[in-house]
């Protein structure tokens, strides 16, 4: 092999491999902006989902198991969403909740596991009920391309005041937001029980790294006829049951 043919073939080898790590920086440049786009048209569907839900398939719902290990949990990133959308297991609608004042408005699952936090909020305990106790909701959020009102990333602008509303489908629970603070992924004493009626949102931070938390009291229970018109249009639900 002469000289001149070895410097050509090691110059064609730099050559593929720099077109190879243009094309995996490519890929990797574009991750961000493809997980917002699938997981923004998740979180619709199974927004627009909702309106097809019985109140009969609530009550159905809250008899069923679901999943409740923390450690199932994974970063949310491309592959995790396209695992979510592959998901063929069962959605456990619960009813939605809704927070006007940041543009929050998603569906209430049983549990977390990771798809159910992908497409909506989660319930962190087994046995909770609206109205009763201490009700916690976990979901993602999304610090980047676009996510500024995906999940519970809109939580990031709550301030005390604001009303968080849940409904199950019968009935509408409005709450008043009274805290809002962070604390460290371990300190689970934010879920323990209270003595008056509470909402727990739970997210994570810009970092990941801490937990945003969002409490409120309870304020009333009505009736979904007895509620007003634009608490309803805050689901995107008129005024009936599921």
């Amino acid at each position: 092999m002469t000289k001149k043919n070895s410097k050509k073939r090691i110059s064609n080898w730099r050559l593929w491999v720099a077109g190879l790590l243009f094309i995996i920086a490519g890929l990797l440049f574009a991750a961000g902006p493809i997980r917002s786009y699938m997981l923004a048209q998740f979180q619709q569907e199974h927004t627009q989902q909702l309106t097809k839900v019985t109140a009969a398939e609530v009550k159905e719902n809250e008899t069923q198991e679901a999943e409740f290990d923390f450690s199932t949990v994974e970063p949310l990133d491309l592959q995790a969403v396209v695992k979510a959308k592959m998901d063929t297991s069962k959605f456990l609608t619960l009813g939605a909740i809704a927070v006007p004042s940041v543009n929050l408005n998603l569906p209430i699952y049983k549990g977390i596991s990771n798809p159910v936090l992908l497409a909506g909020a989660g319930t962190m305990k087994p046995t909770q009920k609206m109205g009763e106790g201490n009700y916690a909701l976990a979901s993602h959020s999304v610090n980047s391309y676009g996510g500024e009102n995906m999940l519970f990333t809109p939580l990031w602008r709550a301030q005390k005041g604001m009303k968080v509303y849940l409904t199950d489908g019968a009935k509408v629970y409005t709450y008043t937001i009274d805290e809002t603070f962070m604390v460290s992924p371990s300190d689970t004493w934010v879920l323990d029980e209270t003595k008056d009626s509470t909402v727990t949102l739970i997210t994570c931070d810009v970092s990941t790294f801490k937990r945003v938390i969002i409490k409120g009291k309870l304020d009333s229970v009505k009736s979904m006829d007895d509620t007003d018109e634009s608490v309803l249009k805050s689901f995107n639900l008129a005024a009936r049951t599921f």
